[in-house]
């Protein structure tokens, strides 16, 4: 995959933001002396490469709906004899989705692409895009947060929340990110379940995170409770990555992602959770539906960033998707007041905490990190664990009504 000149310039995370403090608690009541990040990530169309979605009521009843496997490959004969229909060579197949989606990836040519999009097993087709994240700084660590954290600390953002608590359920939480640092010491990482869109790559850099977000994102959720580091949300839960973005650009197709969401649809179970720490993309009908099926149909609680561009929540994909086993979030510091970079607005659910939220990253180490990449997993934390409730609403928020506050009291 090729990246596009206009992403030449350091591009952070749409959903959270670098900075620098110190590693104190007090540092959790300062203000950001520095800043960089990107409102939103960029995208640039793939060349000659659409998603393509069928019409489920004028194919259902050809695709085994029961078994995974036997839909999969059910889906995959209707992609194929659709391609061959219109001479298109099964080379050209990317991806094919079966579980939250019914459609595929292909490449063709704009004659072609015509013809399918007017086939009328063809509900509609979408331009694939790319991007990519940007690396993490290498010269900006807070000083001490690269250093194995000796005692262990309980992050602002997990008290505030009303945690930590020891997990002790069957469920998952999938990372849907960067992947996960496998091996980190403080994390009960599960690759199982795990996926990783881009492995074609290099197989030796299969889930592992190469860039540092997602495992940032799964230490909130469930890092251990134990004698050092910090310690999650829900400690211990298992986390699963399912890895979309590659590379320490952290490079990105949303074919790709969409494959991440139709994996975890495949092999979640209802009362599994999924973080999405990613709110802030151009508007994808694809992407955002993949999210809402998998949520509805399978009962897997999608938790969703809301993003960071001080914009209604509405303005990018997925942070607009709303269905009742969804819940985006936006941001609030340690005063309990609206971070200024979050997405405010319907359909956010829930402010968590998501301004220096100190959690693990790749290395075995520990850097703070802010954005509604970090409320998200929060919400993540708490909703494996069971109902959610709030403890007061962000003040100073943009708009009325205010976003409450998520947090779990003991005994619920």
């Amino acid at each position: 995959m090729k990246s596009n000149p206009v992403f030449g310039f350091v591009c952070f995370f749409a959903l959270y933001l670098f900075f620098s403090c110190s590693p104190d608690e007090s540092s959790d009541l300062e203000p950001i002396q520095k800043l960089e990040f990107s409102s939103f990530v960029p995208t640039v169309p793939v060349e000659d490469q659409y998603i393509v979605v069928f019409h489920e009521e004028k194919i259902s009843g050809r695709i085994n709906t029961t078994d995974n496997s036997s839909r999969e490959l059910s889906m995959k004969r209707e992609t194929i004899n659709l391609l061959s229909k219109y001479r298109i060579s099964e080379d050209s197949l990317k991806w094919v989705y079966s579980s939250v989606l019914n459609g595929f990836c292909a490449k063709m040519d704009k004659n072609k692409l015509e013809q399918v999009k007017n086939d009328p097993l063809v509900k509609y087709v979408e331009q694939d895009r790319t991007g990519t994240l940007g690396e993490l700084p290498k010269n900006s660590d807070p000083k001490g947060t690269s250093d194995p954290v000796n005692t262990q600390i309980v992050p602002w953002g997990i008290k505030r929340v009303g945690g930590p608590f020891a997990y002790k359920g069957k469920n998952t939480v999938f990372v849907v990110d960067t992947g996960i640092q496998l091996d980190h010491p403080d994390l009960n990482v599960c690759i199982d379940k795990a996926f990783d869109a881009y492995h074609p790559v290099n197989k030796d850099l299969c889930f592992i995170d190469e860039h540092g977000h997602g495992t940032h994102v799964a230490g909130t959720i469930g890092a251990l409770d134990n004698l050092f580091g910090v310690v999650g949300v829900a400690a211990g839960v298992h986390l699963v990555p399912v890895k979309i973005f590659f590379g320490p650009s952290a490079l990105f197709t949303y074919s790709g992602m969409i494959a991440g969401i139709d994996h975890v649809g495949k092999v979640g179970i209802p009362g599994d959770v999924a973080n999405l720490s990613f709110g802030g993309f151009d508007k994808s009908r694809a992407f955002d539906d993949a999210v809402l099926n998998a949520s509805e149909n399978k009962k897997i609680w999608m938790v969703i960033a809301s993003g960071n561009s001080s914009l209604p929540a509405t303005s990018f994909s997925p942070a607009r998707v709303n269905g009742t086993y969804t819940i985006t979030v936006s941001a609030i510091d340690a005063l309990d007041k609206y971070a200024w970079f979050s997405h405010y607005g319907f359909p956010i659910k829930y402010a968590a905490p998501g301004v220096n939220v100190l959690s693990t990253t790749i290395g075995g180490r520990y850097r703070y990190f802010s954005g509604t990449s970090m409320s998200a997993p929060h919400v993540a934390g708490l909703r494996v664990l069971g109902e959610i409730g709030s403890d007061g609403y962000a003040l100073n928020y943009p708009i009325s009504p205010s976003d409450p506050i998520a947090f779990r009291g003991v005994g619920k």
